[in-house]
């Protein structure tokens, strides 16, 4: 366990020495020195309603939400700041993949603004973890990068344990809604006596069909946690999924 938080420090270190020696490009212009420059957060905009009020999803009110319908969210409700598309895609992918670990701070501000707007109570903050193969192969936790700078700025304790994945999945990328459920049923365990009787924020950084986010809220509910709340940077536009 120690050499593998060791391996996971080394690697983080490194990857803040490369951004250091090698300022990042802007995802939307590509001008130097920022992941998101200062011209190119002001194109971005925070998702406005009609939102599902359980899933947080974009839906016509006429028709109503169809993820919500093709699943029981046992969350007690999700929202996003945008939606996966464009600038914010990319900056995705760069913290995701490429370890530009700088946007995680620029994506938790984000939320906190999104999280302000909700009468959300929550007791602490975790992010959807990692499988311990995924972890070591990564380094990182992109979600955990963003929920810890998040979990500050709204004095919330945030509690890694609480949650854990049990065992390694397929990628959900490319996966239909019933495959995505399938992929991830029974991968999460909590630790009840963490989540007993509490109410939980949930951070990750795309939320697609809500198929992850609903069985980390299962996965909680099942070991006594009260109210979950979901929480993500991006959500897929469900008038287009």
């Amino acid at each position: 366990m120690v050499n593998t938080h060791l391996r996971q420090n080394q690697k983080t270190i490194a990857w803040e020495i490369l951004d250091w020696i090698f300022p990042p490009s802007c995802c939307g212009c590509g001008i130097k020195g920022a992941v998101i420059c200062p011209s190119c957060r002001k194109s971005l905009t925070l998702l406005e309603e009609p939102i599902c009020r359980i899933c947080g999803k974009p839906f016509d009110p006429l028709d109503g939400c169809k993820t919500c319908r093709s699943q029981e969210m046992r969350f007690t409700s999700a929202r996003a700041a945008f939606l996966y598309q464009g600038i914010v895609r990319e900056a995705i992918h760069q913290l995701k993949y490429s370890g530009n670990l700088e946007i995680s701070q620029v994506f938790a501000n984000y939320l906190l603004s999104v999280y302000l707007k909700q009468n959300w109570e929550p007791d602490f903050v975790i992010a959807v973890p990692l499988s311990k193969e995924k972890m070591n192969e990564r380094g990182f936790n992109q979600s955990e990068w963003i929920a810890k700078p998040l979990a500050k700025a709204i004095r919330k304790p945030y509690l890694k344990g609480a949650l854990r994945k049990k065992q390694d999945t397929d990628s959900q990328v490319g996966l239909g809604r019933t495959e995505r459920i399938e992929n991830l049923r029974g991968a999460f365990q909590a630790e009840p006596i963490l989540v007993r009787g509490k109410n939980i924020l949930v951070i990750d950084d795309v939320m697609t069909t809500g198929s992850t986010f609903n069985e980390c809220a299962g996965t909680l509910k099942a070991s006594g946690a009260k109210d979950v709340f979901c929480l993500s940077v991006a959500t897929t536009d469900s008038l287009k999924d």
